[in-house]
């Protein structure tokens, strides 16, 4: 996974790193761990880190190594990127930032730009976004719109936690 990651972002993950590893040793305390994926700008949440923190730790030492931290820091890397780029793209589209864009619109991005998507695939990620995040009238009526962030959250199977951190 490390290797979809530019020199320089390798370049910045060990800096971060280094920056808790005070012995040299390649590998750093357990309680630091939100701080450097904090200084890769990759917020977590207590649960996610406590998701991390098995991967990473397993026999709970209480360290992490460089080795086992830098594919995982990838795949989030490379997933913050996803999903910022999914943003920018129907931003581009969302004339009134409001961060809702039609069913018609969506069908029309994901079947004509990038990867190609069909139409039935598009419909059902477009109802289970409206399930699952829907865009609401004050009196809580749906409004017909479909919110992108949810949109986006389905597409990548995110936790709606991890939703609600995008962005």
């Amino acid at each position: 996974m490390a290797e979809f990651l530019s020199d320089e972002q390798i370049n910045d993950v060990q800096e971060a790193f280094r920056l808790f590893d005070k012995k040299g040793e390649n590998q750093i305390s357990g309680n630091d761990m939100t701080m450097v994926f904090q200084a890769l700008n990759c917020n977590v949440s207590m649960s996610e880190m406590s998701d991390y923190m098995q991967i990473l730790d397993p026999h709970r030492t209480g360290t992490v190594q460089y080795s086992d931290f830098l594919p995982v820091i990838a795949k989030r890397i490379q997933h913050k990127e996803t999903i910022d780029d999914l943003i920018k793209a129907f931003q581009v589209f969302d004339k009134d930032h409001k961060g809702t864009l039609t069913p018609d619109e969506f069908r029309h991005i994901l079947s004509h730009f990038g990867e190609i998507m069909e139409v039935a695939e598009i419909d059902e990620y477009i109802q289970e976004a409206d399930l699952k995040s829907p865009h609401l009238r004050a009196d809580g009526s749906k409004t017909g719109l479909v919110n992108y962030m949810g949109f986006i959250g389905v597409m990548l199977d995110l936790s709606e936690e991890e939703i609600m951190n995008m962005g």
